[in-house]
């Protein structure tokens, strides 16, 4: 009696694990019989937040990142006219030297009417930066070499980065503000590398 009992379970066992190893390859010929009807699970990768494009912003700089204060919300606002409704994450970061104008900024939108937005505001002012007339001259061609940047959800503005000296002393206007343009390029490039 024992030993047919041990047999039933010994058979139940087998029954488990061939179904269990079944079940382990069923699901691509399962999903193939149904066709078009098969359910489509798609994994999406969290977009960044701004601080987190920052980060890799402040890495393509190495020891040449100035800006350390960041903005709060309200000085966001003051700054850009961005209200924070239009974001779900701001990162805005400036120097403690108030001699030097080095700037990131990243708005990632709510959605694409928000971006419009944000976008808008932040043309504007870059635009009033380049006309403002109470500036450093040395800041001037930095400021023409700044850069505005999108893409997908994310709105940013970079105004950052060293050029050599002998650019800065004897090179031409168009050979400086070139040289600005290829500093804030770094900045595009890390946002575009992280966003792949």
């Amino acid at each position: 009696m024992k030993c047919k009992r041990f047999t039933a379970l010994l058979m139940a066992a087998a029954v488990s694990i061939g179904a269990f190893s079944i079940n382990a390859y069923a699901p691509a010929a399962y999903f193939e019989s149904l066709g078009a009807n098969a359910p489509v699970i798609t994994a999406q990768a969290a977009s960044p937040s701004a601080a987190a494009l920052a980060k890799e912003v402040r890495k393509a700089y190495e020891g040449g990142y100035l800006p350390d204060y960041k903005l709060s919300k309200d000085e966001i606002k003051t700054r850009y006219g961005v209200d924070s409704s239009l974001y779900s994450s701001a990162f805005v970061q400036i120097p403690m030297i108030s001699t030097r104008i080095d700037e990131i900024t990243i708005f990632k939108a709510k959605d694409s009417a928000s971006k419009k937005k944000i976008l808008e505001a932040v043309k504007q002012y870059q635009k009033k930066l380049k006309t403002e007339t109470m500036q450093y001259p040395s800041n001037l061609k930095r400021i023409q070499g700044s850069r505005v940047y999108q893409k997908g959800k994310y709105v940013c503005f970079f105004m950052m980065g060293d050029i050599s000296k002998s650019v800065e002393e004897s090179g031409s206007d168009e050979a400086i503000i070139k040289a600005y343009q290829e500093q804030n390029k770094k900045a595009v490039n890390a946002v575009k590398n992280k966003l792949k």
